[in-house]
């Protein structure tokens, strides 16, 4: 029976967190990464070999498509794939987007709370996707768009709209929104960024972890604003992944030793 497992993307994935999350769910060595920018050549990687994976930026439009035959729900309402498991003979059985519950997770332990409010995302990508989801069934009210590349903008704002939200890319006269989710994996002037999306008020929460999330979290700070960052989600949407692997739920035990692997990553920066 195959056990091995990893995550998929480009090289950024170098310092990702996930194998210490997920070795000390599943044993040391268990967890390794497919660095690739050859989405197709990645994924015939794992096929080949492994029991499962997780995608991240920018393969997750590629897995959903790759495995459109067994998506669950929220990869068929997102459009994009976080997490894939595979059968002996190296078929995809299951694709999934965690995301979805990982930052629906996060918000919740923050009581951050989205009933009627405006959301702001920056970014266009599959975990921003995730976002517009996850907001949907918080009952958010409205979703602006924060992105540079028009088309992948305009098809958030599609998607936003098809789950039931007012939707529309930010222009100069954008109103502030409420909550602003930075689900973009670069970002610089930030101070700027905020400044068109967010008001006096609210709540940034930024899907990165560690250093990368440092800006944001300083220019948030300095304006009054609360922040939250990646990690709560991070730990929430790979033990849900975890739990696919497993075919069967986490115990506690083995969830406390995903949670201190991930503080200890945390504090190696």
């Amino acid at each position: 029976m195959r056990r091995g497992l990893a995550l998929i993307g480009d090289s950024r994935i170098a310092k990702s967190a996930s194998p210490a999350i997920h070795d000390a769910i599943f044993g040391a060595g268990t967890y390794g990464l497919i660095a690739d920018d050859d989405a197709g050549r990645a994924f015939a990687t794992a096929e080949a070999a492994l029991r499962g994976v997780n995608v991240t930026a920018p393969h997750k439009l590629a897995a959903a498509a790759r495995y459109a035959a067994v998506l669950d729900d929220a990869a068929t309402r997102t459009g994009a794939v976080n997490t894939v498991v595979y059968a002996d003979d190296g078929r995809a059985v299951i694709a999934s987007n965690t995301d979805v519950e990982g930052v629906q997770v996060a918000w919740r332990r923050a009581s951050v709370a989205l009933e009627g409010r405006r959301v702001a995302v920056i970014g266009a990508g599959g975990a921003a996707r995730a976002v517009v989801v996850a907001a949907a069934d918080a009952g958010a009210h409205a979703v602006v768009v924060h992105a540079r590349q028009r088309d992948a903008a305009a098809s958030l704002v599609s998607l936003a709209a098809s789950v039931g939200l007012d939707a529309a890319v930010a222009g100069i006269d954008a109103a502030p929104a409420d909550v602003i989710v930075i689900a973009a994996s670069e970002l610089e002037d930030v101070d700027a960024w905020l400044g068109r999306a967010i008001g006096r008020t609210g709540v940034v929460h930024d899907l990165r972890y560690g250093r990368r999330a440092w800006g944001p979290r300083n220019a948030a700070l300095r304006r009054g604003l609360l922040f939250l960052d990646g990690a709560s989600m991070l730990l929430a949407q790979a033990l849900a992944a975890a739990t696919l692997f497993a075919g069967a739920p986490i115990d506690e035990v083995a969830r406390a030793r995903a949670a201190a692997a991930l503080a200890a990553t945390l504090r190696g920066g």
